[in-house]
């Protein structure tokens, strides 16, 4: 019975992809429709970028756009991003199944640390049944984001802990059995494991294709499978005789198991090694593996459309590798591609949907649009649309204030080097700074040197020669930068006491602190002239990275920073704060100024080049202009020159 739906599933999806419509199977059976119980599943391809789209299209169809996926009825593009940056599969797993931002490592934990309840529990409380696929190992970041709360997604037996202990969804297969088994060579654990404990719950423990399959027909409600010591075989390497089931075989595995259960399921199924591949640079992995997924969407919506009311939202956690198509080859030719990195990006991902509450995602959306459908499906309830919340993702729209503009064309090179706006937001979490305009990939440096008392007397009231360190590549970028304070007289005095600098596109994640770009602290208690303090902040880039040829500039896209305020104001923001900040753009080794300042140079500046410069003027931001001691940012900013 279950090899047979299998292969009807496969024939119905084949016909969806080709226009037909899709009917509900005339014959019953012991798996036949169990009633109109809602459904909601999630499927996530981890480092599923437009790029592994394109190439996965083109390999099987010989033209883009033609992927199963990319014909479900809802479509639309999901924002990547998190409070810590570039987002990493922990944040991201954690915004969808929580509604809530986190950041990079944790898992199904706020800002704050405390546990936050997942999609998966919320069904689970609800009285529905609930599961877990993946082709990586079950304890890994995506899966344990909906079933797991832990600091670290490193946590590997804590999380298998909570997911046999705590939360148990009734059906997890996967890879990582390592996490599961008792203490031994084919363990990393130090006790007698968790199976025993699988077993006294019920669970049908499987270890192969053929355990899964007849599990499923003898009728098992529980299913629990790890089918690899740690991730599962990539699809290209998989052997024909191999005893690994593929994603689409468990997919259907879960989709029947939890079926089973009248009141309903909530189920999340990942593709997860398309971003393993995309690590690497290895085409042929990021090919099959997001096909393998493809069929897996197919085979799911042929079996949701028979069935009738489920929602079926799929997506990704971020981009992997920035695969750039450059000459397409036929069907069943690899095309020719360029890779711009072998690590997370944050490009927008394509979200697809179909079913109730599946329409809200057309236009432009972010993940916490996959809880709020998730959430108002599990509850009964009208979609509530996420709240306005800014995070440093590159674009800048979100930030409520543009607050100086751009007078003079780029001396650097119009299409590579632009600063055509700074925008600013405060929020009670910290400062938001964006600049909007182009940046060349490896050449020059941004700066965006901060007062935090402006009108105080501290700081470096003068720029050139104050600083003396020139130990990392952005420190000495700053240090030798031939600049002077604004003048700013009608601010009584501009004294910069930190400074965001960011060489050839560098974007630390607020977790980081390295050499070539950051927030620097140029005075106590921020740091000191001669050894400049690293200090925590975020920075991240929209689509206007430039390598080798000139873009268009897009509008509301740039570098943006976050700041925590404890970065800023290590004793908490005083009542009245406010802050000035000036922005610049300069050469790789600081000392050759380029015309694009914010506040703008007069139009028809010529770059200054290596004479010493006073900045332009200054951005003053009242973050708490009520005086209440609480953070609003609500006044817009002034320019002061």
């Amino acid at each position: 019975m279950w090899t047979r739906t299998l292969a009807l599933l496969v024939s119905l999806a084949a016909g969806a992809a080709c226009g037909d419509q899709l009917a509900p199977p005339a014959d019953g059976g012991p798996d036949a429709p169990l009633g109109t119980a809602p459904v909601v599943i999630v499927m996530i391809g981890d480092g599923m970028g437009q790029g592994a789209l394109d190439a996965a299209s083109l390999f099987r169809h010989g033209e883009t756009g033609r992927l199963f996926m990319q014909s479900l009825p809802y479509r639309g593009e999901l924002r990547t991003g998190a409070p810590s940056g570039i987002t990493d599969s922990a944040a991201a797993a954690t915004v969808m199944a929580t509604g809530q931002y986190t950041w990079n490592g944790r898992v199904a934990l706020d800002r704050d640390g405390a546990p936050v309840e997942t999609l998966l529990e919320r069904a689970r409380h609800r009285g529905w049944a609930a599961g877990l696929v993946t082709t990586t190992s079950l304890p890994h970041a995506t899966p344990a984001g909906f079933s797991a709360h832990v600091f670290s997604r490193h946590e590997y037996t804590a999380i298998a802990d909570q997911q046999v202990r705590r939360t148990r969804p009734q059906v997890m297969l996967g890879g990582g059995h390592a996490y599961f088994e008792a203490a031994g060579p084919e363990s990393v654990r130090t006790d007698g494991g968790l199976y025993d404990e699988l077993e006294r719950a019920g669970y049908r423990i499987v270890r192969d294709r053929l355990g899964l399959e007849d599990a499923v027909a003898s009728g098992a409600t529980e299913l629990f499978g790890a089918f690899a010591p740690d991730q599962m075989t990539m699809t290209a390497a998989r052997a024909p005789d191999t005893m690994e089931p593929d994603l689409p075989q468990m997919a259907l595995a879960a989709l029947t198991t939890l079926d089973r259960d009248r009141q309903g399921f909530f189920l999340m199924i990942e593709g997860g090694r398309i971003d393993h591949g995309g690590h690497a640079n290895n085409l042929v992995d990021v090919v099959h593996e997001t096909l393998a997924f493809d069929d897996t969407i197919a085979l799911v919506s042929a079996w949701a459309r028979a069935r009738g009311n489920v929602t079926v939202i799929v997506t990704a956690d971020h981009e992997c590798g920035g695969i750039e198509i450059a000459t397409a080859r036929g069907i069943g030719e690899y095309p020719d591609v360029r890779w711009r990195w072998g690590a997370h990006t944050n490009a927008r991902v394509g979200i697809f949907g179909e079913g109730p509450g599946a329409e809200v995602i057309e236009g432009v959306v972010d993940h916490r649009w996959v809880h709020a459908i998730g959430a108002a499906r599990i509850d009964g309830a009208a979609f509530v649309t996420p709240a306005r919340e800014p995070i440093p993702d590159g674009e800048l729209g979100d930030l409520r204030h543009r607050a100086a503009v751009q007078e003079v064309a780029s001396g650097y090179g119009v299409g590579f080097n632009q600063l055509d706006a700074m925008w600013l937001d405060a929020t009670p979490r910290g400062l938001f700074v964006g600049i909007e305009g182009l940046f060349e990939w490896d050449a020059n440096a941004v700066e965006v040197w901060i007062d935090v008392d402006p009108g105080s007397g501290t700081g470096m009231a003068g720029l050139k020669d104050s600083l003396s360190d020139r130990d990392g590549v952005a420190d000495a970028v700053l240090a030798e930068s031939n600049l002077s304070a604004p003048v700013a007289a009608g601010l009584g005095g501009f004294g910069a006491d930190v400074a965001l600098v960011a060489v050839g596109g560098a974007d630390p994640h607020v977790e980081d602190l390295i050499e070539v770009g950051g927030l620097r602290g140029l005075r106590e208690p921020f740091g000191y002239p001669d050894n400049l303090g690293w200090r925590r902040t975020a920075l991240n880039f929209g689509a206007v990275r430039v390598r080798g040829t000139p873009l268009v500039r897009v509008p509301g896209q740039g570098l943006e920073a976050f700041v925590p305020w404890s970065e800023l104001y290590p004793e908490g923001v005083p009542a009245g704060a406010r802050v000035g900040l000036a922005a610049v753009l300069v050469n790789t080794d600081g000392g050759h100024t380029s015309n694009q300042a914010l506040p703008s140079f007069p139009p028809g500046t010529e770059n200054p080049g290596r004479e010493v410069t006073p900045l332009p003027g200054v951005v003053l931001y009242e973050l708490d202009a009520d005086r209440d001691g609480i953070v609003d940012g609500d006044a817009p900013p002034v320019i002061v020159r």
